[in-house]
């Protein structure tokens, strides 16, 4: 509502004059409405945020999520970011329930426990998720029975001769029951492999990709996500000859895939508004897609 002082309701003679003079008053108000809603991006008045953003949770998500939380703190230089260590989905959203974050990022479904107190969880994005190698030495393509025969033991080496090291995830982990879904006889394996002694398992995502990177002949899986965003030197592979491209996941001819959500409590800040309404926006978006995120693709 705009608002005049001078008396304008009781100088009743200014609103019969004639429209020729009144007009350069109507310009006026019209021209002072125009500049209040010069900030406007959406149909929301344009704020200037201060305060901290803590956010934390699963480690394939934070690199990019570093990004887009940088190119929002430039559009509003009082904001502090804060990342904490990689927590984990689970760590993260335990935090976001005890307050100590603002925004949990999440890549497996909530418990029951877990909604019981009132979290709200949106998905942003969804990333392929690969089989990679540290191993640059020969061009390498498994089938789903081979998948299988890597988690039984035996494969030991890549075709030109050199050793092969597979790294595994915890049993708990989302990946882990992501590859056990692509087959029964993939599940049975894995299964055997969780318990034989001597396998490297890697707990976190950042765990993962250290041990990928500095591990001669490694092989495991990781997100496309975490790929890129990190600029690691893997090669992914393909699966059942289906390579592991962007067009091809949005296609849905490659299906497997890892859900990024974003975890808040039942009422965020505005400061957490805010930092959502730039993740879906035009902006945030392209920062995603260029990061291996999609939103749009034919995945169910």
């Amino acid at each position: 509502m705009l608002f005049y002082s001078g008396g304008l309701a009781g100088d009743r003679r200014r609103w019969f004059m004639p429209l020729t003079m009144r007009l350069p008053h109507l310009i006026a108000v019209l021209l002072t409405l125009a500049l209040q809603l010069s900030g406007t991006a959406g149909g929301v008045l344009a704020t200037d945020y201060q305060g901290t953003l803590r956010f934390g949770g699963t480690g394939a998500a934070v690199a990019t999520m570093t990004r887009v939380a940088e190119a929002f703190q430039k559009k509003h230089s009082d904001v502090r970011l804060v990342f904490p260590p990689s927590l984990g989905s689970t760590g993260g959203i335990k935090a976001v329930i005890a307050g100590a974050l603002d925004v949990g990022l999440n890549s497996r479904p909530l418990t029951e426990a877990e909604r019981a107190h009132g979290l709200v969880v949106t998905e942003y994005a969804r990333t392929p998720l690969l089989l990679v190698t540290s191993h640059k030495g020969a061009e390498v393509s498994f089938t789903l029975h081979q998948i299988a025969a890597l988690y039984n033991g035996e494969i030991p080496s890549y075709p030109d001769g050199a050793p092969l090291r597979l790294i595994m995830r915890p049993e708990v982990e989302i990946d882990t029951h992501l590859v056990r879904g692509l087959s029964p006889e993939i599940d049975a394996a894995v299964r055997r492999a969780q318990s034989r002694e001597g396998m490297t398992v890697a707990v976190t995502d950042h765990d993962n990709a250290e041990i990928m990177v500095k591990t001669r002949g490694a092989i495991g899986w990781m997100t496309m996500a975490q790929l890129i965003s990190q600029d690691l030197e893997l090669v992914p592979l393909p699966i059942d000859n289906i390579q592991p491209t962007s067009a091809n996941f949005a296609s849905g001819k490659y299906p497997l895939f890892r859900s990024f959500s974003v975890v808040t409590g039942a009422q965020p800040s505005p400061l957490v508004k805010g930092f959502l309404e730039f993740l879906f926006s035009a902006e945030g978006r392209a920062i995603l897609e260029k990061n291996g995120h999609f939103l749009d693709v034919k995945q169910p």
